[in-house]
């Protein structure tokens, strides 16, 4: 992975993450650094037991992190099968295209992450209503969203490509999720003065 600029391929989605679904361990020191939350800050505190669904399971990174809230079921999803058969939790996975309405019942978690992924999807109001309807109540909805300024370019033995990304404004993804009747809240986090990425905390009321 690197950030070259000459023109490249573009793949969708699970084309790309099909390639390289093998590749994260070599990254997982400086992906690991991105992951220094307490998630039980966002939750509410009038549950001792929740109900996760991670909505972007990939490299099963957030795993290691929301595995340590006191959960009661926990879901992972992902676009990829490749990705999925990788993940190390003994829980129930499923995959499925968050740009199509979701294989899950309604009002079913407390919980929902969704992390480095809103730059992949083309129907930003799709996935907010659908997490919404998945969500009880005062369910939460965590985003991460990176700034990310310049393109990754994936590397196989084969070939160079990128994965295709939708360059949305923060604006617009707040307003998208306030469309579906979320309350927003943004938590812009700096590193070295420079704004890198938001906390996009969204509730259900």
């Amino acid at each position: 992975m690197s950030y070259q600029k000459s023109h490249i391929k573009v793949l969708d989605l699970l084309q790309g993450y099909d390639l390289v679904f093998d590749q994260y361990d070599k990254y997982r020191s400086w992906l690991d650094s991105f992951y220094k939350l307490d998630f039980s800050r966002f939750v509410s505190r009038n549950l001792d037991v929740f109900d996760i669904v991670d909505l972007w399971a990939w490299d099963w990174r957030l795993w290691q992190f929301l595995n340590k809230l006191n959960y009661n079921k926990y879901l992972a999803c992902d676009i990829s099968q490749k990705m999925i058969d990788k993940h190390p939790g003994n829980i129930k996975k499923l995959v499925f295209d968050l740009d199509t309405k979701f294989p899950i019942e309604s009002d079913q978690f407390d919980l929902a992450s969704a992390f480095f992924v809103l730059e992949h999807l083309a129907d930003l109001d799709n996935f907010f209503e659908e997490t919404y309807r998945i969500l009880r109540e005062w369910g939460v909805l965590i985003i991460w969203y990176f700034i990310q300024r310049r393109e990754f370019v994936w590397k196989t033995k084969w070939e160079s490509f990128k994965i295709k990304l939708y360059k949305y404004k923060i604006e617009e993804i707040k307003k998208k999720a306030e469309h579906n009747f979320f309350e927003v809240f943004l938590n812009p986090v700096y590193e070295k003065w420079m704004l890198s990425w938001y906390i996009i905390v969204c509730e259900k009321k």
